[in-house]
């Protein structure tokens, strides 16, 4: 299966952004040393240039590795066609023991990622010590994930077999089966959609606060964070079995498909927006104790507050569409 296009562009962009970002991370950290923001010499000069040219290289590769992410959904999806017994992605991410970690691991670096831009995009040319030793210490930490999600991928297409039966989604998302997904898909319709609306209502009423410049950033983020694992689990339990008219059917990768017009990919990057974004209010507020000289844009956390909040707001409109537009309901299963 390493032969497959897809693949091989997928490891190969992979392994290219570990040895960039490595190199990139390790000349930021070097030009650290003996830094004094108000040193005007040639010297400190030079370094503030290299910095400058690896915070543009760092941004350009981690938003890479967001896309990649969506590749690799996208290729698992189309590879269940290869796969005995997979008939989504569900089923070829479980055709062998990397899959799912790879998937697991690869979400946590796009979150590091995410947050890492969002953080160097509101400090453009900071010179502030802490702040800029924030950045690279945090470039460093990105990158011990990120080869462990690249290695991951590598073992889990380099033994991705065609002729090893596999689980099809509907065993994994079985009510009746063991697991998280099974958990989810028994879960009560009632509840989760009730802690749903409730949920979001208090982070966009959060939001409002923030906007207001009277609420605390640190406790939207949170509740946007909480929101964000409420509405996956949400996606399992009510959100799919809507737009596939089966009240058995939970699996979230079908939506990728598109014989439901792909609703799966603006679906999850809208909530993948409002969970980065929201996140990162409360870190970028919390970051203003290490800016010294005030390079951090004024009003960041408003502006990526109401980022989250559009996420939120497209990521529920897309939930309870199936419901506004048809008689189905589950409540009655």
């Amino acid at each position: 299966m390493l032969l497959n296009p897809a693949i091989l562009t997928l490891l190969c962009c992979g392994f290219a952004i570990c040895v960039v970002t490595a190199g990139a991370a390790i000349s930021g950290s070097t030009a650290l040393v003996g830094w004094d923001p108000g040193d005007g010499g040639a010297l400190q000069l030079k370094r503030e240039r290299r910095l400058l040219l690896v915070e543009a290289a760092l941004a350009l590769l981690l938003g890479w590795q967001l896309v990649s992410l969506f590749l690799f959904v996208a290729t698992a999806e189309h590879l269940h066609t290869f796969i005995t017994g997979a008939m989504c992605a569900a089923g070829t991410l479980n055709a062998n023991p990397f899959g799912y970690p790879a998937l697991i691991t690869m979400l946590g670096v796009s979150l590091l990622c995410g947050l890492w831009m969002i953080v160097n995009r509101a400090s453009p040319a900071a010179v502030s010590t802490g702040l800029v030793r924030f950045k690279q210490l945090a470039a460093l930490v990105i990158l011990v994930p990120l080869v462990a999600g690249t290695l991951l991928e590598l073992r889990y297409f380099g033994e991705l077999d065609p002729e090893v039966i596999t689980s099809c989604c509907a065993t994994l998302f079985d009510a009746e089966a063991s697991g998280i997904g099974s958990e989810l898909a028994a879960f009560p319709v009632g509840i989760s959609r009730l802690t749903f609306f409730v949920l979001l209502a208090l982070t966009l009423g959060s939001g409002l606060f923030v906007q207001s410049g009277h609420g605390p950033p640190e406790l939207y983020a949170t509740l946007a964070v909480l929101l964000g694992a409420v509405s996956l689990a949400a996606v399992i339990t009510w959100v799919a079995p809507g737009y596939y008219q089966l009240p058995t059917h939970h699996c979230p990768f079908c939506l990728l498909a598109g014989e439901h017009h792909y609703v799966g990919y603006p679906l999850f990057a809208a909530l993948g927006l409002a969970v980065v974004c929201g996140a990162g209010a409360g870190l970028v507020h919390r970051l203003r104790s290490l800016d010294s000289m005030r390079s951090i844009r004024r009003a960041e956390e408003r502006r990526l507050c109401r980022a989250s909040m559009v996420g939120f707001a497209l990521f529920a409109l897309l939930a309870v569409w199936p419901l506004l537009g048809s008689s189905f309901r589950l409540e009655g299963y």
